[in-house]
């Protein structure tokens, strides 16, 4: 049996007029970015990024790149873990979401940005978009390894690429910014491209064509 479809412009009329709840800043600013832009969807997904199947990298900030069908580009930044010392500070987040009109999508790049930040370009996964949808497309996790250094040319990767459901730190961190909406999120997972390789940069910051409601969220 299909599950019904939730729409956003509901979900939203429902907030906005208090018969759900108090609505967050974040819930708030999906509001508004929907009515600047009606038909527009709300995306939720997360990222993890693993070097040679053995260490997680730390990163500071991790944005995913999307090209639509139409060749627009969208950054959105699915994790902020600032750090000390090794330890993650207060107030990280996990997991993000990004305000898109309907269509096709492509993650282009996967930026972790650090000390030692990496950013892997290369065709990692694909999902489609429809009008005025809260959709939960997953957590793109990629285990690669570097090439060695060139002195002429750029780095390359190889990697396992493969999509996950969200993992609970994502979820959790998710609901207490959208307690109303992303619990009504309908899990349409991105699909991967499972061996990928290309080119790999180190210490490129991710640059934001189309930010998500509010860069952080």
């Amino acid at each position: 049996m299909t599950k019904p479809r939730i729409s956003l412009f509901l979900v939203l009329s429902l907030v906005s007029g208090g018969i759900a709840r108090a609505e967050t800043d974040f819930e708030q600013r999906v509001r508004q970015s929907h009515e600047k832009n009606p038909g527009s969807s709300l995306v939720f997904m997360h990222a993890r990024l693993i070097e040679e199947s053995s260490r997680a990298t730390i990163c500071q900030q991790i944005w995913v790149d999307l090209l639509s069908d139409t060749e627009k580009k969208f950054s959105v930044k699915v994790q902020d873990t600032p750090t000390l010392f090794g330890r993650v500070l207060s107030g990280a987040t996990y997991g993000g979401a990004i305000m898109l009109p309907a269509g096709k999508y492509a993650v282009q790049s996967v930026s972790c940005e650090g000390a030692a930040g990496t950013k892997l370009l290369g065709e990692f996964a694909r999902f489609r978009v429809g009008s005025d949808e809260i959709l939960n497309v997953g957590c793109i996790f990629i285990d690669f390894t570097r090439g060695s250094f060139k002195l002429v040319g750029k780095m390359t990767f190889t990697g396992r690429t493969s999509v996950e459901d969200m993992g609970e730190q994502a979820k959790a961190s998710l609901a207490e910014r959208s307690p109303v909406i992303f619990p009504k999120a309908v899990k349409r997972y991105m699909i991967s491209n499972p061996a990928t390789s290309g080119n790999a940069s180190s210490g490129e910051s991710a640059k934001s064509a189309a930010p998500a409601p509010r860069r952080g969220d």
